[in-house]
C-alpha cells in the first residue's frame, strides 16, 4: 500500500512515538533543497517496502506530523518557523524494506539534523469533541463484499472516469470517503478536519461504508494533512452542502458533543530554516 498525499493549496494518526533509547535510526542519504516553484501541489510518498521516501513542496509542520505522526492541531510551538518556507526532500533508507514506523525514525533524525529541531511531549486537557449515536441511532451502511479497492495513488480516476470506492477513508475536499471504515479511522478524520480530537463513545465496533458530503466552510485545511491516504483539493466556490456537524447527523446518523479530554500534544523547543544541501 502506498501513502500519498496530494494538497493543491494548503494542506492529516494519533500517537507520538520517538524512543530516546532506541538505536538511532538515520537515512543512507537524503537532500533537502528549498522548494522555489509556484506550483500550490504538496506531496509526501512512501511505500511500504521501498526504501525512498519523497516529500515536495512542504513546510517543516508538515514534516513533522508524518514524522511524529500527529495531528497539526497536537502541535504547540516553533516560533513560525515550522510554517515558513517550502522544501523538496529526497531520502534513501539503509535498508531495502524499511517500515512505515522506521521511515518515520529516519525522518525524526533528518529534521534534528537539517532543521535543529528538538521536541518533548506533555498532556494537558484541551476541548475535544464526542462521537455519539444521534437520535434516532446511527445510519451506517455495512461494507459490500468486495466493495472497495485497496488505495493506489495510480489508480485514482481522472477527470470524467467513474469514480472507485478505495478501501479505509480518504478525505477530498467536502468529501470523506471510503469502504470498511473502523469507527477509529472516522475519528481520525474528524479530528483531521476539525483540528480537535474526537473520541468514539458510539459504541459501534463493527465496519461500514463512508460516503459523507459537506461543506469546507470554516475549516483549517492545513489540519486536513496526515501521515495516511488524505486528497484535498480547492474547495467549489458554490458549496450548498451542510456543515461537517449536520451531513454527520443527516448522513450517518452521527452527533458531535463537545467536552473536555486529555491530549498529548508535541512541544516544539526549537526549531531552525534549513538551508540546501
Amino acid at each position: 500500500m502506498s501513502t500519498s498525499l496530494f494538497i493543491p493549496a494548503i494542506l492529516a494518526l494519533t500517537g507520538i512515538g520517538y524512543s530516546q533509547t532506541a538505536p538511532r535510526a538515520e537515512f543512507e542519504v537524503a537532500s533537502v533543497k528549498i522548494n522555489t516553484a509556484s506550483a500550490p501541489m504538496v506531496r509526501i510518498f512512501f511505500a511500504r517496502g521501498n526504501p525512498r521516501f519523497a516529500a515536495t513542496n512542504i513546510t517543516l509542520r508538515m514534516l513533522i506530523t508524518f514524522a511524529w505522526n500527529v495531528k497539526n492541531f497536537q502541535i504547540s510551538g516553533g516560533n513560525g518557523v515550522i510554517d515558513t518556507g517550502r522544501y523538496d526532500i529526497e531520502a534513501k533508507a539503509t535498508e531495502a524494506k524499511p517500515t512505515l514506523e522506521r521511515i518515520r525514525s529516519m525522518l525524526q533524525a533528518l529534521l534534528a539534523d537539517r532543521f535543529k529541531l528538538t521536541v518533548h511531549r506533555e498532556t494537558k486537557e484541551v476541548p475535544i469533541y464526542a462521537l455519539v449515536a444521534a437520535k434516532g441511532g446511527t445510519r451506517l451502511v455495512e461494507p459490500k463484499e468486495n466493495g472497495c479497492v485497496e488505495f493506489d495513488p495510480a489508480s485514482l480516476p481522472g477527470p470524467g472516469q467513474p469514480q472507485r470506492m478505495f478501501c479505509g477513508l480518504l478525505i477530498g475536499p467536502n468529501t470523506a470517503k471510503g469502504g470498511k471504515i473502523a469507527m477509529k479511522e472516522l475519528t481520525d478524520g474528524l479530528s483531521n478536519i476539525l483540528g480537535r480530537p474526537v473520541v468514539d463513545k458510539t459504541g459501534y465496533t463493527g465496519k461500514f461504508d463512508v460516503a459523507l458530503e459537506f461543506s469546507q466552510e470554516g475549516i483549517d485545511t492545513v489540519g486536513m494533512f496526515a501521515g495516511a491516504p488524505f486528497i484535498v483539493g480547492k474547495s467549489p466556490d458554490d458549496d450548498s452542502r451542510p456543515s461537517i456537524f449536520s451531513a454527520l447527523q443527516e448522513q450517518l446518523g452521527l452527533k458531535l458533543e463537545s467536552q473536555k479530554g486529555p491530549a498529548e500534544l508535541l512541544i516544539i523547543d526549537h526549531a531552525e530554516k534549513a538551508s540546501e544541501n
